[in-house]
């Protein structure tokens, strides 16, 4: 094989200096992410031949700008060292090493390995959850703090703590919060951005009637007391029911059976245990916002109609406000935004990427808006969109976070590629992706994909390091589970809003494993004697998956071009405490909106040792 313009001088001698029969391999093709442990094998490059007659291994870094610190080159058949980290703008660089091996006989071979180092942006995606979102301001605190302290001692201190803001409803108001500053602002990831969107949240909190009275220790002692005896009482009237003195009785009894069920599903599932005092101190404080509207968050506007369209008096909810957060002052999430975040935002490559998701109320789809595009995306019909050419709006924030129970509905233009359009009402983006993972690694793929187009590049995709404030608890800490409404509702929407995208995960990470292994098999057909006209005839074939709508047909090609690797998904969890209420999301009290930010910044720090 050719020597690729090596001289013989610079070739090695062996040890016995006998004549040198040199043969030269094919190159190896390696991707590891930066900062990831590189392994160098002698059996994937000297594949297809017998290494049991090779006595002697020796590798080295061939002449590079970045030489790699921890390679160990000694008499093995493979070396480790750790995927230096990318300090300029490039989207990846190559680094290249040489095996050189010698038989038994004496003849020295030379073979070359590339290894492609893939940088590894970061993203942070903001759950919605309306006051809820208070939880994401601590976990921010605590990831500036440690993300800043790893990437120095890194020394990649230029670039961006996250290159990609996502968020739904009030997580979406937060992100454009960060993303401000920094571009609107010229701010840095640093202890000023934490504070501004801590104070974004202190501006929207206030005291209730709820927080006043609970305050008095024999009140709230007697909440407590009432809920610590029924909670004891009712745990030891079900544990009689449970022992072995009346259980087998009513198992081996018909009639004593029917009474035993009787008497458990009636007393025991209908003993509902009162609240405790801090559970109660949020129920009540949530239903004062909830009915009388929230300082600078949202208030209502009485209805004109009574009695709703079915003319039903007996619906307290006829009666009630219609939801507004924009037109009664003192009452206004619009104008608290304008004090917090500069519109429109707009950013471009090296500064943070901006994604908010709302869903389309007619169609049931998703829309993502961009703030690196000038068009809002849809995510399953991609022939239509709502054009932002200054930027993310106000408006297009607010339609994120529109819940539909408490702010009113924004309007927006949408057109598609027959330039017809067509005016169309949005709700919160939670009701279709609450944790907008699908989208983010979408929009992530669709922009390099272009970028690579435009510019004639055949660069890699960056591979993502995902953070995720989880604002709806997973897992349910309250023991017994009870059958009250509250109990149920609380519950219920924690399902519903909770994240779910530990399945997307699992699909990106083994469709990133296929394409690992097809890359593999390719290079190994090369070595095998394949011609690169044998190879592109496949994978110019298409592939059975279709592209997406307003994309050309997907070929077995495009597979293997457009694909990255999550290299890591952190999900912080926010944690069920006993004391949650069906309407949390509505206590705005500086109680629980500080308590919440605590809350994030210690679930953070926890969460970061434990993947560490």
């Amino acid at each position: 094989m050719s020597m690729s313009g090596k001289d013989k001088s610079e070739i090695p001698k062996n040890r016995k200096n006998k004549k040198i029969d040199v043969k030269q391999s094919m190159d190896l093709d390696y991707a590891f992410s930066e900062g990831s442990k590189v392994v160098l094998n002698a059996h994937d490059i000297l594949q297809g031949r017998d290494i049991s007659t090779i006595k002697y291994y020796s590798w080295k870094q061939a002449s590079s700008n970045m030489p790699v610190a921890d390679l160990h080159n000694e008499n093995t058949q493979s070396v480790s060292f750790t995927a230096p980290y990318i300090k300029d703008n490039a989207v990846n660089i190559s680094l290249n090493f040489e095996l050189t091996t010698t038989d038994d006989n004496g003849n020295t071979a030379i073979h070359n390995a590339k290894v492609t180092v893939k940088r590894v942006q970061r993203a942070i995606i903001f759950q919605g959850g309306v006051s809820l979102g208070a939880y994401e301001a601590g976990v921010f605190r605590a990831l500036v703090e440690k993300l800043t302290s790893e990437d120095s001692k890194r020394g990649i201190n230029g670039r961006p703590l996250f290159d990609i803001v996502a968020g739904t409803s009030i997580g979406a108001m937060n992100a454009a919060a960060i993303v401000s500053h920094i571009v609107k602002d010229n701010g840095s990831w640093n202890e000023e951005l934490v504070r501004k969107l801590e104070n974004f949240w202190h501006y929207q909190s206030f005291s209730t009637i709820a927080d006043g009275v609970f305050k008095n220790p024999f009140f709230s002692g007697l909440w407590n007391f009432s809920h610590n005896m029924n909670k004891i009482y009712k745990q030891y009237w079900d544990a009689i029911l449970t022992t072995e003195i009346v259980s087998p009785y009513a198992e081996s009894n018909p009639y004593l059976r029917m009474i035993y069920d009787f008497w458990r599903d009636y007393f025991i599932d209908g003993w509902y245990i009162p609240a405790s005092g801090e559970a109660a101190r949020r129920y009540y404080s949530a239903k004062q916002f909830k009915t009388q509207g929230t300082p600078n968050v949202a208030s209502g506007i009485p209805p004109w109609s009574m009695f709703g369209k079915f003319f039903d008096f007996s619906d307290q909810a006829n009666f009630m406000p219609r939801p507004d957060n924009k037109h009664i002052p003192g009452f206004s999430l619009k104008d608290t935004l304008e004090q917090f975040v500069h519109f429109p935002l707009k950013s471009k490559e090296g500064q943070p990427r901006f994604l908010l998701v709302t869903v389309d109320v007619q169609t049931g789809d998703a829309i993502i808006f961009d703030s690196y595009s000038e068009k809002a995306k849809y995510h399953n019909d991609t022939s239509s969109f709502i054009s932002n050419k200054n930027g993310i709006e106000i408006e297009h924030v607010l339609a994120s976070g529109t819940f539909p129970d408490f702010f009113d509905y924004p309007e927006f233009e949408v057109e598609n590629e027959k330039s017809t359009k067509e005016k169309r009402i949005f709700w919160d983006g939670g009701f279709r992706s609450n944790t907008p993972l699908r989208e983010l690694i979408q929009a992530h793929t669709d922009y390099w994909r272009n970028r690579r187009a435009n510019k004639g590049e055949h660069d890699d995709i960056p591979d993502l390091e995902v953070y995720i404030a989880d604002l709806w608890p997973s897992e349910l800490s309250r023991q017994p589970a009870s059958f009250d409404h509250d109990f149920v509702e609380d519950r219920k929407w924690d399902i519903i809003f909770g994240d779910r995208t530990d399945y997307d995960e699992k699909v990106a990470n083994v469709v990133s494993d296929y394409v690992d292994l097809a890359k593999q098999l390719r290079t190994l057909a090369k070595k095998k004697g394949a011609s690169e006209d044998e190879i592109n005839d496949i994978l110019e074939k298409y592939a059975s998956s279709k592209s997406r709508p307003g994309h050309p047909p997907r070929k077995y090609a495009n597979l293997l071009d457009d694909r990255f690797r999550l290299t890591k998904v952190v999900r912080i969890d926010h944690q069920d405490d006993r004391n949650e209420v069906v309407d949390k999301v509505f206590d705005y009290t500086s109680n629980t909106v500080e308590r919440l930010m605590k809350d994030g910044y210690y679930d953070a720090l926890n969460q970061i040792a434990n993947e560490q």
